[in-house]
């Protein structure tokens, strides 16, 4: 764990250190897509969940849930 803190502080300085175009370029082009990766996971997670815990009695015909 300390390797991957380590890293971190290294990317973080790095980032900190660059000039404002190239970290508005460089969230642009890294940071938007990485956590619009992840939102659309969570999203998926949370559906099978919600899909899950909220399953209908097979004798529902009418769709509307109990």
């Amino acid at each position: 764990m300390d390797s991957v803190l380590s890293w971190w502080d290294s990317v973080e300085e790095w980032l900190t250190g660059l000039p404002f175009v190239p970290q508005l370029l460089v969230t642009l082009v890294v940071v938007i897509p990485l956590a619009t990766v992840i939102a659309l996971a969570v999203n998926f997670l949370v559906r099978r969940l919600v899909a899950l815990v909220s399953r209908r009695d097979v004798g529902d015909d009418h769709g509307l849930g109990i």
